[in-house]
């Protein structure tokens, strides 16, 4: 946050300052600079600005006093005596000279923040959402753009109503010609947050899934809710190849709406797509352009993702031959291949899960060229609603016809998955655990050298401990 202060703040805002030390000069502290947002204590730095959230489950105001030993200033939306409850640390902030922003509503401050830094960035803005895949696609749209110009991209998983304003309040902060923001959601109405924040000028959707499906009720509602990342002015990017979107063709208010995917009618399409031995490569396809694209990452899923970024790097005329080249040098963060001492690759997918995702990182495992077995290692996936044991059955129908070899589960609703598995694909050799510990010493105590093991659940059934503890 470059050259913002606090009188920036109070008019992002319209919030009063309020001063714990009496003798402090009102207009001298409205001149400190801020240098960060900060929503958490443990991440506090010199000069952040520190926003008191209200969350689900803890008040942040419960924590301006020990912001304050760091940050230059606290937004609040409760009178000094509501939050230093105590004579003692009422003392003590007028003591220390704490300064207070005081607002109607903390989350919605935060949000015009970041929104009023976003205004003044005057290059152009791309947004990627959808069910699944969005960090994967926004990663290789950063790669892609990276061959020819500076990009500024969401850092680390700032994507949410809480992490967009952040991702925001920094874009100004190193120089750069464009940005790709990631934009999340779980419950109706966030993307309408995210959109007047981020206000991407071009945006992808990548596909309507089934996560969340527990706040949304149904596919076409979370697909109405993605859409309404992009304003009347933009350019949406939708994949060809969901049902749920190709519906949309003619039906969105966008002012140009292109299509990307593995479909013959898709505006920019992929041809002749073929597992290698580190990944996946295929050629790019629009009008008179044929590029050649080799990527180190598996799955078609990866192959859609980095033909939207080719899309882009083409819609904005920039050179495809660089941009493929940098694809070629991706670096994902999912799907991290790691090795086992004994040989054994190791497939982390353990950040989160849903039966979209977790059915492409089964077509990855069963493409994958390997002269041992191939280990499928999956788990409960929450927030699927009501029909969450339809939704894992689902992906164990999904066996039929995979080339996989041994399946482990973990977890009550998994094992819904692992009884649909051996009824799709009987060859399937399949052990359910109820435990971690159970499971891990199951793996390795059967891996061999040559085979290769993926793993993925939801992130609360902690699967990165399988991971970390076979590698």
């Amino acid at each position: 946050m470059k050259n913002i202060t606090i009188r920036d703040i109070l008019k992002m805002t319209d919030g009063t300052l309020i001063c714990m030390k009496e003798t402090e000069d009102e207009g001298e502290v409205a001149e400190r600079l801020v240098t960060d947002l900060c929503i958490d204590t443990r991440e506090i730095k010199e000069g952040d600005l520190f926003i008191a959230l209200l969350g689900e489950n803890t008040d942040g105001h419960r924590y301006v006093s020990q912001a304050m030993e760091t940050a230059v200033a606290a937004v609040v939306n409760k009178k000094p005596e509501e939050i230093y409850t105590t004579e003692e640390s009422l003392q003590a902030a007028k003591r220390h000279g704490d300064v207070l922003i005081l607002v109607e509503d903390t989350e919605k401050a935060h949000q015009a923040i970041g929104a009023a830094i976003r205004m003044q960035y005057e290059r152009a803005v791309i947004g990627v959402t959808g069910s699944v895949g969005k960090t994967t696609t926004r990663r290789m749209i950063a790669t892609a753009l990276g061959s020819s110009r500076e990009v500024y991209e969401t850092p680390r998983n700032f994507n949410s109503r809480y992490g967009v304003p952040i991702t925001t309040s920094r874009m100004l902060d190193e120089p750069s010609e464009i940005a790709v923001l990631e934009m999340g959601i779980d419950r109706i109405g966030e993307m309408d947050i995210l959109q007047a924040v981020a206000r991407p000028e071009i945006a992808v959707v990548t596909m309507i899934g089934t996560c969340h499906m527990e706040y949304f009720g149904s596919q076409e509602v979370i697909r109405e809710q993605k859409l309404r990342c992009a304003g009347p002015d933009a350019v949406l990017f939708l994949n060809a190849d969901d049902p749920l979107l190709r519906e949309m063709k003619g039906k969105t208010i966008t002012k140009e709406t292109y299509y990307y995917g593995f479909s013959e009618d898709a505006d920019y399409r992929a041809v002749d797509a073929e597992p290698t031995e580190d990944g996946i490569r295929f050629t790019y396809v629009h009008g008179e352009n044929r590029i050649p694209v080799e990527l180190p990452v598996a799955g078609q899923h990866n192959v859609r993702n980095a033909v939207v970024a080719m899309a882009i790097c083409d819609y904005l005329g920039m050179d495809l031959t660089l941009a493929a080249s940098a694809l070629a040098a991706f670096e994902p963060m999912r799907q991290i291949k790691r090795k086992m001492e004994s040989g054994t690759t190791v497939i982390d997918d353990t950040y989160n899960a849903s039966p979209d995702s977790m059915k492409a990182l089964l077509t990855v495992l069963s493409d994958y060229k390997t002269e041992g077995k191939r280990w499928a290692v999956l788990g409960d996936m929450f927030e699927l609603g009501s029909n969450e044991l339809e939704r894992h059955a689902e992906v164990g129908d999904f066996f039929a016809g995979l080339n996989v070899d041994y399946l482990v589960t973990v977890g009550r609703m998994a094992k819904e998955l692992g009884a649909h598995a051996v009824r799709a694909l009987p060859s399937l050799d399949y052990t359910a655990f109820d435990d971690l510990e159970g499971a891990t010493a199951y793996l390795k105590e059967n891996l061999a050298p040559e085979d290769v093991v993926v793993v993925k659940a939801s992130h609360g059934m902690h699967f990165d401990e399988i991971v970390q503890s076979l590698i």
